[in-house]
């Protein structure tokens, strides 16, 4: 097997580290902070790089790669220490793409492309530990869709993002949910974190 990176992967290494270096030094970096731990326009920035589509399927204005990619780009912006989610932006893709059914896909995966929609993961809770197993997050079916009640915290740009990813029990078992951040029963309450990026408290009810 070939471990090398391929010339594709370079050229996106070298584009990433590149932005890192000219568009996001450490005074901008600390200007962020001092506003609130996220920047739109910084993550509009890597819209046009092209990196919120890098993991969206093509037939939905992505360029379809895969977690190798995704690396590359997080590997580049890890060395910047770039506060803006944009591993979320990979997880939403990769999960709709392989789980939502063909109306979610059509209305969210062309906007995560495109950089116009931040879905984030809203998984942890304060008696999880971090474990995934567990969750107290419940969902029921209700008309029309899902009602769900729940507290997440630590969501990454949580009062900023558009949508979050949220598992909660469903009869007996974890599932997925997309829920915007503008639906009945959202609140956010949004704060920095220790490294100068953006979270929040996320309450379902």
């Amino acid at each position: 097997m070939d471990f090398n990176f391929s010339d594709d992967q370079q050229q996106l290494r070298d584009a990433v580290r590149r932005w890192v270096d000219k568009g996001y030094g450490f005074e901008r970096r600390r200007a962020i902070v001092a506003a609130g731990g996220f920047d739109r326009a910084a993550y509009n920035e890597l819209a046009e790089l092209g990196l919120t589509a890098l993991t969206v399927p093509e037939a939905h204005g992505g360029l379809g790669q895969g977690a190798a990619d995704a690396m590359v780009a997080m590997e580049e912006l890890g060395r910047g220490i770039v506060l803006e989610p944009l591993a979320h932006a990979f997880i939403a893709a990769r999960v709709l793409s392989e789980c939502a059914d063909d109306n979610m896909q059509s209305a969210w995966l062309p906007r995560i492309a495109s950089g116009e929609a931040l879905v984030v993961l809203a998984h942890q809770e304060r008696k999880a530990r971090y474990r995934l197993d567990v969750c107290e997050a419940k969902a029921a079916a209700a008309p029309g869709g899902y009602a769900l009640t729940a507290i997440k915290s630590v969501v990454p740009a949580g009062d900023q993002a558009d949508a979050f990813l949220v598992p909660a029990q469903l009869d007996g078992r974890i599932a997925l949910f997309l829920v915007e951040r503008s639906a009945a029963g959202v609140a956010t309450r949004g704060y920095l974190t220790q490294d100068g990026s953006r979270a929040a408290e996320l309450s379902l009810t």
